[in-house]
């Protein structure tokens, strides 16, 4: 019987290689725990041309296992960004990573020295049982990252590091949250965690940078999944009942810049892949091996969500 483990790794496409890995290392204090070059079986799996090649970065908090951070710089081939000038309400692709600090606003000073800018100040949310400080910020290949710290219940994050995180969440923006959450919870089964919105009743600030005489007709209605029903690695369904945006959802491919797929961790994942073949899922590249450095030889399979999220599963055989 097939388990949904978790969601290993979040990869994300970048025009500099070496800027970016600065960043989350040099200024975050995450870790490299490994350089490679793309392996060609992969490289095919993403129907990329022979003459292709690319260069990997795989960066994870302290020695967590999930929600790391893999950075690949394509090369001899053409590309587009992918949430190209991207506002939150833009559908298509995944539109934030999401990290936690210990002072957002400190963050948010010292990252807009290095080039970031902010959608809002840093804001104090209240989203479902939670309350936090939270700051989208844009940055390298027009990608968010929602930097939070969370007041209420109080968590306590290790000392030392300005990013002391492993990807714990990250946000989807679709156009019917209820078709999305019928694909994610009925076909692909995952677990939902929570649902909640966010609505505003006097025109104030807020943290998605929607217009102030606007704000109080949008709804920001949510859903929160996980693979394996914890809360270690999330990622959140986000519909913006009152705005309408850009889609994106025919970009998230490779190569394209910016954050590209979700790659996941399966036990038995020939039965997963014949369930979902079962509930007539389309599959976008059929289960087959690849070598995926630092796991080695692994069965592998990929799906396009309704969105255009790019979704790997995977099981290592070593």
């Amino acid at each position: 019987m097939h388990q949904l483990k978790t969601i290993l790794e979040v990869i994300y496409s970048v025009g500099d290689i070496d800027k970016v890995t600065n960043f989350f290392c040099d200024y975050g204090g995450l870790s490299v725990i490994g350089k490679y070059k793309t392996n060609t079986s992969v490289l095919k799996f993403w129907n990329l041309k022979e003459e292709a090649t690319a260069d990997e970065v795989l960066i994870q908090f302290n020695k967590h296992t999930s929600g790391k951070l893999r950075l690949v710089k394509f090369n001899s081939v053409s590309q587009e960004i992918i949430r190209s000038s991207q506002k939150p309400w833009d559908t298509g692709g995944i539109m934030d990573i999401n990290l936690r600090v210990p002072e957002v606003a400190k963050t948010f000073n010292e990252i807009r020295d290095l080039g970031w800018h902010g959608l809002s100040d840093p804001l104090l949310q209240t989203m479902g049982p939670f309350k936090l400080y939270d700051i989208l910020m844009q940055g390298y290949d027009d990608i968010i990252v929602a930097f939070t710290h969370r007041v209420e219940p109080p968590l306590e994050l290790p000392e030392g590091y300005k990013i002391p995180s492993h990807i714990y969440n990250s946000s989807l923006t679709v156009k019917n949250l209820e078709a999305s959450r019928a694909f994610y919870e009925n076909q692909l089964g995952f677990t939902l965690l929570n649902e909640y919105q966010v609505k505003k009743d006097e025109p104030i600030e807020n943290m998605f940078g929607i217009p102030m005489n606007m704000i109080t007709n949008v709804t920001c209605k949510a859903n929160i999944f996980s693979l394996d029903g914890t809360r270690d690695v999330m990622f959140q369904l986000c519909e913006f009942d009152g705005v309408e945006g850009k889609d994106f959802s025919s970009l998230a491919i490779p190569p394209n810049r910016g954050l590209l797929m979700y790659r996941c961790e399966v036990e038995d994942i020939t039965s997963y892949y014949n369930t979902l073949l079962k509930k007539e899922v389309k599959i976008h590249s059929s289960l087959q091996e690849v070598i995926i450095e630092p796991y080695g030889k692994v069965s592998c399979f990929a799906l396009l969500s309704p969105d255009g999220v790019w979704w790997e599963f995977l099981e290592k055989t070593n």
